[in-house]
């Protein structure tokens, strides 16, 4: 069964097509299950590259509208992608009560230093700092408010050799996981932003491979999201690439996140 939870629409202003485009193209890919789950706002619009937070109503609104349409001809989840911070509790069980939206994906872009900084996951200079993400994940995980994590590993897109903090951060990350039962995303979009030029070497920004030989040594749960921003890539080489890739680390990832 083909499934895949980590959609992104126009409404981020760095995706290409609208919901119903996904859809379409989930529909002709054989999927069963779409879960939409673009970049949430937070209040006061205070993150970019994400809606605005006006149009948080109309993009649920809007999924709903769908949910109905094509009731029948494909399964469609109501969900958001967003980091973790702590300041913002409160709001992501509004998400969840009062917005009724039906998931939640941990994707911690930003995230808090032990100087309680609000950081950019994108902008490391060194590798220490990867112990404070890895730490700001596993709190949104003991709060049992997300439904999986998204790109994990993604701290890797960062010019630094995998090194001791590399390894905490893992573990810290992991442990939370098989703790909390929470499954990890292999995401495909690592894949698809191609092969780059690292000081040890080309390879992909992430998936990183030796998160993933931990993880599948820790029997963490996993699932595979595409990640996708646009149609097109619902279901393209880079998610039958991760399938394979899963495969030779003895990982068998989950099509159904949720029920």
């Amino acid at each position: 069964m083909r499934t895949n939870f980590h959609t992104h629409v126009n409404r981020c202003r760095h995706a290409s097509g609208t919901a119903e485009d996904y859809i379409n193209c989930a529909i002709q890919s054989g999927l069963k299950q779409l879960g939409f789950s673009d970049h949430a706002p937070f209040p006061e619009d205070c993150f970019g590259l994400r809606m605005p937070y006006k149009e948080l109503n109309e993009y649920l609104n809007e999924l709903d509208e769908l949910k109905i349409r094509y009731k029948g001809k494909i399964r469609l989840w109501k969900g958001l992608e967003i980091e973790y911070l702590p300041e913002f509790y409160h709001y992501y069980e509004k998400l969840l009560v009062e917005y009724k939206v039906e998931y939640l994906l941990l994707g911690e872009h930003y995230y808090k230093t032990s100087r309680n900084e609000t950081k950019n996951i994108y902008e490391t200079d060194f590798t220490e700092l990867y112990v404070d993400y890895a730490k700001t994940v596993a709190q949104g995980i003991r709060t049992e408010l997300f439904q999986a994590v998204a790109h994990p590993d993604i701290f890797m897109i960062n010019p630094w050799n995998w090194d001791e903090n590399c390894e905490k951060a893992t573990d810290i990350i992991l442990d939370a996981a098989v703790n909390y039962n929470i499954p990890l995303e292999y995401n495909a979009n690592g894949i698809r932003r191609g092969i780059w030029e690292f000081p040890n070497g080309k390879r992909y920004p992430y998936p990183y491979e030796t998160f993933w030989k931990k993880a599948a040594s820790a029997g963490v749960r996993v699932i595979v999201g595409s990640d996708c921003h646009e149609p097109s890539q619902v279901w393209d080489e880079s998610v039958e690439r991760s399938y394979q890739n899963l495969k030779k680390l003895g990982i068998v990832p989950e099509m159904e996140l949720l029920k």
